[in-house]
């Protein structure tokens, strides 16, 4: 690995989990960057402070110069689109964004220079780890054909995370109730269900069904057949505040008030009670089925552990040049190890299946 990797938005909810991540794994030299310059950490050598606005182009040209591998964690990323990728770009640099799909991938590959370049979107829990994990386990179960997966928990927003959440549905990352049936996708073929034991969950949470463009691009890569996503909620305000109609806004001011209100039912959903993601995953094949257990200690702590991944990836040269996905980026099996000693991830689990032979965990253990 070589050259300086600067962290744009290093003060903020993801960003500065990603920090933790480069530093924990070992990194030499991060430029952390941010609006507001007490919130990062100008006590460690390794790490030198500067003050970047990603609303001002010279701001993000003088912060970027120089650096070898830019990685972009701040939000919302309705907002910010391809400005830090542009700057990246601009400085010759690689760069590395913790959000965006299809729609930011196809922005950033118009970018002037941009197939000479490196570049690895998707770079978060999810997308990023959502379509990571279920490759590692389908390369462990000969013919798969058929994949389960859940990721969700007792968790609070971010606003700028409340805003890119409710934006999802119409901003090119999926389609809410859809599925993967006989290798194409099929609209409306889930419904949200409440109430349900979920392995590996602390408590019953509300299942809402979401076919991401990562999880069918995944589904073609390994041929499956059929594919059933879940996103989970537990607690009782965030489900009652999402059923209430909070991603029918759109715009303007109903979109920030829906984002409000998500982030104070979470926040009284975690009152008191222990924070933590799930991504849960089974896949099945023709001699049995393989299952996964992530658990981490928030969305925030996981998306900056693989926005940390896809930086060391491309800071070490690992990624050719193009405009890549996280999920289609790196290896597996070494995201995995490094994952199992993140300090974002408290448990890593892989067995066999089926799922439902695995028990409900009780509240609070890992």
């Amino acid at each position: 690995m070589s050259g300086t990797i600067a962290l744009v938005g290093a003060g903020g909810g993801v960003g500065r989990h990603a920090l933790a991540h480069l530093l924990a794994w070992s990194v030499d030299t991060v430029r952390a960057g941010g609006r507001n310059l007490a919130r990062l950490p100008a006590d460690d050598p390794r790490v030198q402070v500067h003050a970047v606005d990603v609303t001002d182009a010279a701001s993000l040209d003088a912060f970027c110069a120089g650096c070898h591998t830019v990685v972009n964690c701040a939000g919302p990323a309705a907002t910010i689109g391809d400005k830090v990728a542009r700057a990246a770009m601009r400085a010759g640099a690689g760069y590395v964004d913790a959000a965006g799909d299809d729609v930011l991938h196809a922005a950033v590959a118009a970018l002037p220079g941009a197939a000479d370049r490196v570049a690895v979107l998707s770079a978060g829990m999810m997308p990023g780890l959502s379509g990571l994990l279920p490759a590692y386990l389908a390369g462990q179960v000969p013919g798969a054909r058929r994949m389960t997966g859940y990721v969700g928990g007792r968790d609070t927003f971010t606003p700028g995370a409340a805003l890119d959440f409710l934006a999802s549905g119409d901003a090119g990352y999926g389609e809410p109730l859809a599925a993967w049936r006989d290798g194409a996708r099929r609209s409306r073929a889930l419904s949200a269900r409440t109430g349900v034991p979920v392995p590996f969950f602390d408590e019953p949470v509300l299942l809402q069904p979401y076919l991401s463009t990562e999880t069918e691009r995944l589904a073609r890569r390994l041929g499956l057949a059929d594919v059933d996503w879940y996103s989970a909620f537990a607690g009782d305000r965030l489900p009652a505040a999402l059923g209430a109609g909070a991603q029918q806004a759109r715009t303007g001011a109903d979109l920030a008030a829906a984002a409000a209100r998500l982030c104070r039912a979470a926040e009284l959903d975690a009152f008191g009670r222990p924070r933590y993601q799930l991504l849960v995953v089974e896949v099945a094949g023709v001699a049995g089925s393989r299952v996964l257990a992530c658990r981490g200690t928030g969305a925030n702590a996981l998306t900056g552990a693989a926005a940390a991944l896809g930086a060391l990836a491309v800071a070490a040269g690992d990624v050719p040049a193009g405009v890549h996905h996280l999920a289609e980026a790196v290896d597996p099996g070494w995201a995995v190890e490094m994952l199992r000693a993140s300090p974002a991830v408290t448990s890593l689990h892989v067995g066999d299946g089926p799922l439902g032979a695995h028990e409900l965990i009780e509240e609070g253990v890992a």
